[in-house]
């Protein structure tokens, strides 16, 4: 199933809606692949692809977790430990990043801004 008929990516799509002018949602939302929520990303066809695949996963497994049993490591690293943030290699440049729930929209582990994972998605013209 494509995430685009999850209830689960509705939810996050109708949830960055919320009170702006319809010009501004469908010019923010233009191109990006359904349930992604961050409006900075952009990204190429087959990391679309991907985004959309991880949807699919955790929409039939939950989201995910190291050692949950799913077999995916997520290797989360905290804002703290991250190294690469200045590059922009951080949660808040990535496809499953909920800029409304400040937090990530695959991942069990509380996100930060700043942490990043192995899942991440990082749109073009983020990463330096």
């Amino acid at each position: 199933m494509k995430y685009s008929q999850s209830p689960m990516g509705e939810a996050f799509k109708i949830a960055i809606m919320i009170g702006k002018p319809e010009e501004e949602k469908e010019k923010e939302m233009e191109g990006l692949p359904e349930g992604v929520t961050n409006p900075i990303i952009k990204l190429a066809p087959a990391e679309a692809d991907y985004v959309e695949s991880m949807f699919d996963i955790v929409e039939e497994y939950g989201k995910l977790a190291d050692n949950d049993g799913n077999g995916i490591w997520v290797g989360y690293v905290s804002a703290a430990k991250n190294e690469m943030k200045t590059m922009g290699v951080k949660c808040s440049n990535c496809a499953f990043w909920c800029p409304e729930m400040k937090g990530c929209h695959i991942i069990v582990e509380k996100a930060e801004p700043n942490g990043y994972c192995r899942l991440a998605a990082i749109g073009e013209g983020l990463k330096k």
